[in-house]
């Protein structure tokens, strides 16, 4: 069996140099490889079809995304599941050649597009995706268009399940989820989504692919079944390497991996998407790959404090008179919270069991709370569980120039897009990643002029709130 995640994350994909014995990988920058003979490679030929450096950093993602967190093997460096992650140049790559596939005839080892034959097909999405300021939403709205892929747009949470069955079409190739969403956290039902999708006929059932980029293999494996005798909750994993995996941000790039159980079934898929990946050119530096290694190594260490700094932040903002709907799904008055205690991967709970949490967690009484030192772990446990580090709230009253200033007042805390990195971000999203949509869909979703996406850093947490309290200072009116 495998070592648990912090060993994996540090040494699979990181054996010693053979020739020098340097314990960091060896960067490797060549184009081209020599062959011994006409096509008698040694593992590679040239490095847009692959690279030592980019497939040392696959093999570690397959390992973190797909492989239970639990011991042990003699050797780190042998743990393998029996998947394939596949790193692209970016995760709006990663989301073009996911959605190629769907439409590529099964002839060509796609999907099958609308009939089989290729072109067209079917996608079924959460509707936040189509909020999306990247790459998914630029992609299926307007890049696809040559390809004749639909794409439908579900609450899946208002549907149930009956609004989830009918929503699938003999065509869907695809069922794309994001967890949680972005921005506005929700958590929609991928067990029950999991469940109808794989009582379908497996030959022609459409794959789960799940969005995992605000919580990161640390907090989320839905590859990883709860049991041997299970199926994982999802067929595919993406992510936006950018985020939470790097950081640090230093880097772009994205990733697919597929599920051991579904390389098995679908084994066109995995040849499929290589060739396709080659065929576009979307492959990765190896610096960036280079780069990612080093900082998946501290992944786990840095997802507990990013997880703990939310939770408390996301406590404090609930009782500031400023603010109003405070989204964070580990906080225990969070919606969303009763459904994330049956999304945390196997890692996550051995680490906060560590910690003094008590899984399932359940909400303490008045009596156990009181007397506890909210600068304690003890009283943190009692706010409900770390999982992520973006924070979402709405300044109350407020417009887009309100939350400007508010933003803008911040002195730790940089106004800046994106999220993940070892620094708090903050950003307006109606203004910002998402003001190209329009005030309908910003409305339908719930993005108002004066909400916040706040990454929350691992900086000190009273530092954080220091920072906060003068930025409400200078918007109190």
């Amino acid at each position: 069996m495998p070592h648990h995640f912090a060993t994996r994350a540090i040494h699979v994909g990181s054996d010693p140099d053979p020739a020098t014995g340097a314990v960091v990988p060896t960067l490797s920058v060549a184009t081209t490889f020599k062959q011994d003979g006409i096509n008698k490679l040694r593992g590679f030929d040239y490095s847009r079809s692959g690279n030592p450096t980019r497939a040392a950093l696959e093999e570690l993602l397959t390992s973190l995304e797909t492989a239970p967190a639990s011991k042990t093997s003699p050797d780190a460096r042998q743990d393998a599941s029996g998947g394939d992650s596949f790193v692209f140049s970016s995760g709006s790559a990663a989301t073009a050649a996911i959605g190629i596939w769907a439409s590529l005839s099964k002839a060509e080892g796609g999907a099958g597009g609308s009939d089989g034959n290729g072109g067209g097909g079917h996608v079924l999405a959460v509707n936040d995706v189509a909020s999306r300021y990247g790459g998914t939403a630029r992609f299926f709205s307007r890049a696809a268009g040559p390809t004749k892929l639909e794409v439908t747009y579900l609450d899946m949470i208002e549907a149930g399940e009956a609004g989830i069955r009918a929503a699938i079409r003999p065509d869907t190739r695809l069922v794309w989820l994001e967890v949680p969403t972005n921005p506005t956290l929700l958590i929609h039902p991928l067990p029950l989504v999991s469940r109808i999708v794989k009582s379908l006929p497996v030959e022609t059932r459409p794959l789960i692919i799940v969005d995992t980029t605000f919580l990161s293999a640390f907090n989320f494996t839905p590859l990883v079944a709860d049991s041997p005798d299970e199926e994982p909750l999802a067929d595919i994993a993406y992510s936006s390497l950018s985020k939470y995996a790097s950081g640090h941000s230093d880097i772009i790039l994205g990733s697919v991996t597929v599920s051991p159980q579904t390389a098995k079934i679908r084994p066109e898929l995995i040849k499929s998407l290589r060739f396709i990946q080659n065929s576009f050119g979307a492959c990765p530096s190896p610096h960036d790959c280079h780069l990612l290694i080093r900082s998946l190594k501290t992944l786990d260490a840095r997802m507990i404090k990013h997880g703990l700094n939310a939770l408390r932040i996301a406590s404090y903002l609930s009782k500031h008179p400023q603010v109003e709907n405070v989204k964070y799904p580990g906080f225990k008055e969070d919606i969303g919270f009763a459904d994330i205690q049956k999304l945390l991967s196997a890692n996550l709970k051995r680490q906060l069991e560590f910690l003094g949490w008590s899984l399932p967690w359940s909400d303490p009484s008045e009596k156990e709370i009181e007397g506890l030192n909210p600068e304690s772990l003890a009283y943190v446990r009692t706010l409900g569980i770390p999982f992520g580090g973006v924070v979402t709230f709405t300044l109350k009253n407020g417009s887009l120039e309100t939350a400007e200033t508010f933003c803008t007042s911040l002195k730790i805390v940089t106004l800046a897009e994106s999220l993940g990195g070892v620094e708090s971000l903050i950003e307006v999203p109606s203004g910002m990643t998402h003001a190209s949509l329009p005030q309908a869909t910003l409305d339908k979703l719930g993005i108002t002029p004066s909400l916040v996406r706040f990454s929350v850093g691992i900086e000190d947490y009273d530092d954080l709130v220091e920072d906060l309290e003068a930025a409400f200072a200078a918007v109190k009116g």
